[in-house]
């Protein structure tokens, strides 16, 4: 039986299948799903766990032989197996699916790290999946960030606004952990109930007085002074170059679809497409009209500079080629105006 990840807790209440393979790439799904099973394990009475971690030269004769060990006082285990690869190789398939067909009152766990439809498709996952439960754990996309935010919010008794939602996707740009960190504070903070755009602000505003998103704003305001105080800030918190790349690489990009596609689309239409929610969209007009195709140009150009930079494979000094950037992105410029 295949689930996805929020339909696990609801077949964990209806009973524990003899086998479960959670595989897949998203680290907070996964490990949540784990626990999930773990947890329900204990309430029906496993007392005993037992971890094998299947890494090159592992002895599948290790793993095929506590099947059929018994505990000392015969307790009911977890047999708790890591791919880390995702691949077990032939003996390891082999082993895996011969498990299968022992009688045996432990419960057999399959955390597999790497995880693609190619491995899906192999017969020793099929057979898994056909003895008990398979949840895939995909990595979340961008366009499906606020949906995930959004549900997850309820499931902890909050109830967001709109553009709350949008502004905590924004911030933690696809990190679903650090989602679910901010998703808690807020809860902590605040209590269940309705959160607003005001609410998140300030939690954000507690995690870092100055961070990437706040400086990608005061860019979009043309507000150099402040730019580049935030970029000072950062540089003394040790900010990571490539979360500061990434971030004005997300707006870069979407000033530039705006400008391409906004004579050819009804604006609010264009917003919806972009994830521009409704707090952001004065901001990116006016930036719009205020950075002119030349300044969006030469700033992905110095942008693709800065990523360099930060990863070593061009020489410069980060903080002082991001201050050029915000320079050039600051000054004056002619704009555009939407066609009537």
């Amino acid at each position: 039986m295949k689930l996805n990840a929020g339909q696990l807790p609801a077949q964990l209440q209806r009973g524990l299948a003899p086998v479960y393979l959670i595989a897949g790439p998203e680290i907070l799904l996964r490990e949540e799903a784990v626990d999930q099973i773990r947890g329900a394990a204990r309430q029906q009475g496993f007392s005993g766990r037992e971890r094998m971690l299947a890494e090159r030269g592992f002895d599948w004769d290790r793993f095929s032989n506590s099947g059929a060990e018994l505990s000392l006082f015969a307790e009911r285990r977890v047999l708790e197996l890591r791919l880390p690869t995702g691949k077990p190789g032939q003996a390891g398939a082999r082993a895996i699916t011969a498990a299968l067909t022992e009688e045996s009152d432990d419960l057999l766990l399959v955390v597999a790290e790497q995880w693609d439809l190619a491995s899906e498709k192999t017969a020793w996952a099929k057979k898994l999946a056909a003895a008990g439960v398979y949840v895939p754990v995909w990595t979340i996309k961008t366009a499906q960030m606020p949906g995930w935010i959004r549900q997850r919010m309820q499931s902890r008794e909050l109830q967001p606004d709109a553009d709350a939602v949008q502004l905590l996707a924004a911030r933690v740009d696809g990190n679903l952990l650090a989602a679910a960190q901010e998703i808690d504070k807020l809860l902590l903070a605040n209590g269940p109930g309705r959160v607003s755009l005001e609410q998140v602000e300030q939690a954000v505003s507690d995690s870092a007085s100055f961070d990437a998103f706040k400086l990608c704003a005061a860019i979009l305001a043309g507000q150099r002074a402040m730019a580049l105080r935030i970029s000072a800030s950062l540089q003394r918190a040790g900010t990571p170059g490539q979360i500061v790349v990434a971030s004005l690489a997300r707006e870069l990009s979407v000033l530039q679809q705006y400008r391409r596609l906004v004579r050819d689309m009804p604006e609010q239409q264009l917003f919806r497409q972009l994830g521009i929610w409704q707090a952001r969209q004065q901001a990116v007009k006016a930036a719009a009209r205020r950075i002119s195709v030349a300044q969006l140009r030469a700033g992905a150009a110095r942008l693709a500079e800065l990523d360099r930079i930060g990863k070593g494979q061009q020489y410069g000094d980060f903080w002082i080629s991001l201050e050029q950037l915000i320079l050039l992105l600051t000054a004056p410029a002619a704009g555009f105006r939407r066609a009537a």
